[in-house]
């Protein structure tokens, strides 16, 4: 038999072996080798590399953290949204001026001005962690076009996969990082409302976790005030909080409200779907305290912490175990959320607490891994959403990019903040387990000068490429090439 060959035929052929071949490269073929089970997402959010090395050196844990151990990717990774919009601008086109570049970043006299005028909000973060896309700040899972991303969220891939999904956070579980990684859509992020409801009517979570309950204050005591429509917000508003404390909402939610039913939660059964709304106002601990403790601030831990609400360690805890009865596996995501709260008063004492919190549900989730499953089967990813506060060392006000200095164990390092806003400044990307090493086939770029400073390889890949490797591990979604812009 006769085979004729054709051009046309040829040009099909090879098409089809290097688009598999640059596939395979890049990180998932389009069949890929390894499937995960469950994916863990961690986000201390407005957390630098300066807020990790800091909290680490009040720790005593240099070099010794659990990320720094064997089997850990360590990377960096690019935060900058499309542009710094508060609503759609209908262009999606990105400006270049807001693409990482080394070179604006370690300026001596411009860089912390760059850094400061081109960051991301939360929102622009959670958008692009969450859906492989950049978007304006403000925006929850909402292009640029000024369109809903209707099934691009991560725990919508995941429900797709036949997967359960939750959220957890240490601030109000409607804010913008739980919002976005929690598969809500929304034009603006501070419609909380809103983005609860939709939250609450989701098919695709199982699991909500956080602050912003409407019946106690920051301090974790009940509410001496009359309550308006505007104090129930955080949770959907007041119709939808009487539907979940009464036990008859209509997406069949269990409502957990007290510090022991949470510790409860971590072992034996489990409701199907639950909704932790800890008993405090806005933050589970950070912001505890009157003004006086921001403008006189002590160390950290120095002050009783808040009774009567779970550390962010037992929520996760919780989560997991009401996670894993699915045999699909599930999506989870972990948020540190009040860390970037601290950074933003410049309280050094409040943001080691809030990353030493953050590290102990990294520890939990680890230990989970560990005893539960396998790092065969499950991945975990820490980061940041962004850098908050321009944090470095005492004399850097005067001498740009000075390094923090560490005092030793249980002391706060000698660190000063530049700002009181987020930065466009390169955040940690640490990985382990199931498909964690194709993050490598994915690095954009290396910056000399972060390598230096922080003792990493200075590779950086950007944060559209964590949503990316998630898809291509939970679905099987081949990683499509990634639209380069050149930086101005």
């Amino acid at each position: 038999m006769k085979v004729r060959v054709t051009v046309a035929g040829v040009v099909i052929v090879a098409f089809v072996f290097f688009t598999t071949h640059w596939l395979s490269q890049k990180g998932c073929a389009a069949e890929p080798a390894a499937r995960a089970k469950n994916v863990i997402v961690m986000v201390a959010d407005g957390a630098g590399f300066n807020t990790w090395l800091a909290t680490s050196m009040y720790r005593g844990q240099v070099g010794r953290e659990t990320y720094d151990q064997p089997g850990w990717v360590r990377l960096a990774c690019t935060t900058f949204p499309l542009n710094t919009a508060t609503e759609p601008k209908k262009s999606g086109k990105q400006d270049p001026n807001l693409i990482y570049s080394p070179e604006k970043a370690w300026d001596p006299q411009s860089g912390y001005k760059w850094l400061t005028s081109s960051a991301t909000d939360s929102a622009a973060a959670a958008t692009a962690l969450s859906t492989a896309q950049k978007s304006y700040n403000n925006a929850i899972n909402w292009s640029d076009l000024d369109q809903p991303m209707t099934g691009e969220s991560l725990p919508e891939v995941a429900h797709r996969a036949g997967k359960s999904a939750g959220v957890v956070t240490s601030v109000q579980w409607s804010h913008a990082t739980p919002a976005g990684l929690g598969g809500a859509h929304n034009r603006d992020r501070d419609n909380y409302a809103e983005i609860a409801k939709e939250m609450l009517a989701a098919p695709y979570l199982q699991v909500v976790m956080g602050a912003g309950h409407p019946l106690f204050d920051k301090n974790a005591q009940p509410r001496k005030d009359e309550l308006t429509e505007k104090d129930y917000r955080y949770v959907g508003g007041p119709e939808e909080w009487k539907k979940l404390v009464s036990g008859q909402h209509p997406a069949g939610w269990t409502l957990i409200e007290k510090k022991e039913d949470f510790e409860k939660l971590t072992s034996g059964p489990t409701p199907r779907k639950v909704l932790g709304t800890a008993r405090v106002a806005t933050t589970l601990q950070q912001a505890r305290g009157g003004l006086i403790k921001m403008v006189f601030p002590s160390e950290p831990f120095a002050e009783p912490l808040n009774d009567g609400v779970p550390s962010l360690a037992t929520m996760v805890e919780g989560a997991l175990n009401v996670l894993d009865d699915d045999p699909d596996g599930f999506y989870l995501m972990v948020e540190g959320g009040a860390v970037d709260w601290a950074n933003h008063a410049n309280q050094l004492h409040r943001m080691i607490e809030e990353q030493s919190g953050f590290l102990a549900a990294v520890e939990a989730v680890v230990n989970w891994v560990e005893k539960n499953s396998s790092w065969e089967e499950t991945l975990v990813i820490l980061t940041a959403d962004h850098e908050c506060g321009c944090l470095w060392g005492p004399d850097s006000e005067k001498k740009p990019f000075d390094p923090i200095r560490d005092a030793g164990p249980g002391k706060m390092p000698l660190a000063h903040y530049n700002a009181t806003k987020h930065t466009n400044s390169l955040v940690p990307l640490f990985a382990r387990g199931v498909g964690a090493e194709q993050l490598l086939n994915l690095v954009r770029g290396k910056d000399s000068r972060a390598a230096e400073t922080w003792k990493i390889s200075g590779e950086y890949v950007d944060n559209t490429d964590v949503s990316r490797i998630v898809r291509c591990l939970i679905a099987g979604e081949p990683i499509t090439p990634a639209q380069t812009v050149t930086a101005q």
